[in-house]
């Protein structure tokens, strides 16, 4: 991927993992990469890639559960 210079990459990486969300790449419940799976990916630094995790989890994009993973949000029913 490359990298824009006006946007911080955090932010590009994490619209790129909501894209795959929204088009079905990863599915509710499903897991989404680690912070070393996206490093790997973007060749992102780590402080690149947890950013991009908080800013997920912090707009419930995702969530974590310690010791197994992030995993895409299920959509509550309305």
């Amino acid at each position: 991927m490359e990298f824009r210079e006006d946007q911080p990459r955090w932010q590009q990486v994490a619209q790129v993992i909501r894209e795959r969300i929204a088009e079905g790449t990863y599915r509710p419940g499903s897991r989404v990469p680690s912070e070393n799976d996206l490093m790997q990916e973007f060749g992102i630094a780590r402080m690149t890639a947890h950013k991009t995790m908080r800013a997920l989890r912090e707009e419930g994009s995702i969530y974590t559960v310690r010791g197994m993973g992030s995993f895409v949000s299920i959509p509550e029913s309305t």
